[in-house]
């Protein structure tokens, strides 16, 4: 989820995901934190904020997430 959607209240405020949302943990800072401020090249190449709660989307087990918040490039050609 965090990694291809964002989260935004109703204020306008974004979020990596809406778990990240109901805690009031917005997106890494240097990003734009409103959606009229969105920018989805900055959005692209920031950070994903993250806590204790991630674990249970990183195990495969989180609601609609993939099981990880990084991308893995095979060495393998």
């Amino acid at each position: 989820m965090c990694r291809h959607t964002l989260s935004v209240d109703w204020t306008g405020r974004l979020s990596d995901c809406d778990f990240n949302q109901m805690l009031d943990l917005g997106v890494a800072a240097g990003l734009p934190r409103h959606i009229r401020d969105f920018d989805p090249v900055r959005f692209a190449a920031g950070p994903i904020q993250t806590g204790a709660h991630c674990f249970g989307c990183t195990a495969g087990a989180g609601s609609s997430c993939g099981g990880s918040v990084v991308s893995r490039v095979s060495s393998e050609q």
